[in-house]
């Protein structure tokens, strides 16, 4: 496959990801909005802002960050390439690009998103509607996705599809977990307490998430409980480590003998084998918020690393130095 086509194909199933990444945390502000607040408590939309590594492209400070600057900032601001309207571009450009690896249904999926997308923006996305439009987009994109894995080849096309996928999930669930636990941690005094347990659960919902821990755990939800279930649990498809897992076997069939190749699938192994090895007291005797940002800048440059050992480079995005500098601010 030329480097072009995959270079296309990863970044279409990137940014349908990324686009489904800022309305769940455009979700999830929307929910922990919803809580009740304490006097010190950092703004929910400053964490979403923060957590999604928009700090140096959100045109106001992040005391002014409310419902409105932030909704309109991660939709409609073509200036922010993380934003929904800049996805589905940059997604729609890629599947032109790439028209003939593709099927019809994952070309309509996309340029029918887009079209939808333009008549949507003219309304406005404020506290009424704002749900309703996070819903959209994530069924818009689910679709999406659904379309490449029910109408094409199990081939390099859709392998390739799906690392850009599963790269930007692994980043997507760090950085909603960091949303509640690095701007919006309590004082210790409150951990376990009511506020604390609500604003999980609503991280839980944001992530579709909740039904799964009810299923799995025998106990009220707890930071600890929702750490193993996002980031250790393979049984749950957006855990990192579900993540790491496909990133693994993806690279491993698409790598072809060349050494550069074979060095990033054992780069994928090896970080997945350390996730495996990590317990639960690891991550909190850390910190979670150090932790979670430790891993966003190794998956990415993971990711680096990936495009270039297949002969094309980074897209328009989050540098990964950004990253680090977005969540520790």
């Amino acid at each position: 496959m030329l480097s072009r086509t995959a270079e296309g194909l990863f970044w279409l199933g990137r940014n349908i990801e990324r686009m489904d990444t800022a309305a769940r945390l455009l979700d999830a502000g929307r929910r922990l909005d919803s809580l009740p607040r304490t006097d010190d408590q950092h703004s929910e939309w400053s964490s979403v802002i923060v957590a999604s590594g928009a700090t140096t492209t959100f045109p106001n400070s992040l005391e002014e960050a409310d419902a409105e600057t932030v909704a309109d900032h991660l939709i409609r601001d073509l200036s922010n390439p993380s934003s929904i309207a800049s996805c589905i571009e940059a997604a729609r450009v890629n599947a032109k690009a790439v028209r003939n690896a593709i099927t019809a249904d994952v070309w309509e999926a996309v340029n029918d998103t887009r079209s939808g997308l333009r008549h949507r923006l003219e309304k406005d996305c404020d506290r009424e509607n704002l749900a309703d439009f996070v819903d959209w987009v994530r069924t818009r994109s689910g679709l999406a996705l659904g379309k490449i894995e029910n109408t094409m080849l199990r081939d390099d096309s859709s392998q390739f599809i799906a690392l850009g996928k599963w790269f930007e999930r692994a980043d997507a669930t760090a950085r909603l977990l960091d949303v509640k636990y690095h701007v919006l941690l309590p004082h210790a005094t409150d951990v376990g307490g009511g506020l604390d347990y609500l604003q999980w659960v609503q991280i839980l919902r944001a992530a579709n998430s909740a039904v799964a821990f009810r299923h799995l755990y025998s106990r009220i939800v707890d930071p600890r409980g929702v750490v193993d279930l996002l980031v250790l649990n393979d049984k749950s498809p957006r855990s990192l480590m579900s993540a790491l897992s496909e990133i693994t076997v993806l690279l491993q069939k698409l790598a072809s003998d060349l050494p550069v190749q074979q060095d990033v699938a054992q780069q994928a192994r090896a970080a997945e084998e350390r996730l495996r090895a990590t317990s639960n007291n690891e991550i909190f005797d850390l910190g979670l918020h150090d932790w979670l940002t430790k891993f966003i800048v190794d998956t990415n440059v993971m990711a680096q690393n990936a495009t270039s050992a297949f002969g094309f480079g980074v897209e328009i995005g989050i540098p990964s130095g950004h990253i680090a500098d977005s969540l520790t601010q």
